[in-house]
């Protein structure tokens, strides 16, 4: 073997050194990124229903910030760096009391302490209407059933508590027993969440509060958007088409 055989064998060996080396640090890199930093700071969802809309549209990819209303320590209900309160008006991320398998958007109408009602398509929280008509949406049709709030849609889905004895009646029991109403108090360590498409969506007027610990976060942008109109595959200047530049980078905002 000659001289510039060994030199190259060396060579190649420490190259494979140096690359696995740098291979390692990468994945240890990318582990702790997507797999420790990512759970606590910035999630991707995308946007499956119209129930936010014109907010939100179906196709849209969003992010969320995970961390605005603070961390939980892993096996605890302690919060770290909560430095943002859930508030009336944040468009965000949660787990519905209803179906703990899903993720679902909508937006806090009202927090711990709140009382709330709509009549007609005006909402009312602590007796004063909220002026959301330029963001808040009402159909013609709706898949589900109409009315004032309270009471609940679906009174099935609230919690067995007194805080909900007088919402389980049917809406016929409740008007005759409140003939002025009783505006729904939200309960210590709640949210009231509601879609911005009023008319079209499940929200906290079917199923109740949402638990603050079920918060995954709060949204700030849309970084994609597709329609997702059935298209052939063969058709690509149509499914270049169908991307909706103009919400790529727009900002999700509250509305106080």
């Amino acid at each position: 073997m000659s001289d510039n055989d060994i030199q190259l064998s060396k060579w190649q060996k420490f190259r494979k050194t140096v690359v696995w080396e740098y291979t390692q640090v990468g994945v240890v890199a990318l582990i702790l990124v997507f797999g420790f930093i990512r759970p606590f700071v910035v999630e991707a969802f995308k946007i499956p229903s119209g129930s936010m809309e014109d907010t939100l549209l179906i196709g849209d990819r969003i992010l969320v910030c995970k961390f605005i209303y603070g961390i939980t320590i892993p096996g605890t209900k302690i919060k770290v760096l909560d430095f943002h309160k859930p508030d009336r008006g944040d468009v965000f991320v949660f787990i519905p009391p209803h179906d703990r398998e899903r993720n679902f958007i909508k937006r806090i109408v009202a927090v711990a302490g709140d009382t709330i009602e709509t009549r007609g398509n005006t909402l009312y929280v602590n007796g004063e209407a909220v002026d959301d008509k330029h963001y808040a949406k009402h159909v013609t049709f709706s898949h589900f059933r109409r009315g004032d709030f309270p009471p609940f849609r679906q009174p099935e889905y609230l919690p067995d508590t007194e805080d909900f004895f007088d919402y389980t009646l049917t809406s016929s029991q409740f008007r005759r027993k409140f003939p002025e109403g009783k505006p729904f108090t939200i309960p210590k360590g709640t949210v009231f969440a509601m879609g911005d498409n009023r008319d079209q969506s499940s929200d906290s007027r079917s199923w109740g509060p949402v638990d603050v610990s079920d918060i995954k976060g709060q949204a700030f942008m849309v970084y994609w958007s597709f329609d997702m109109r059935p298209t052939k595959i063969w058709e690509v200047w149509k499914l270049v088409q169908n991307v909706r530049f103009n919400r790529i980078g727009k900002l999700i905002h509250a509305q106080p």
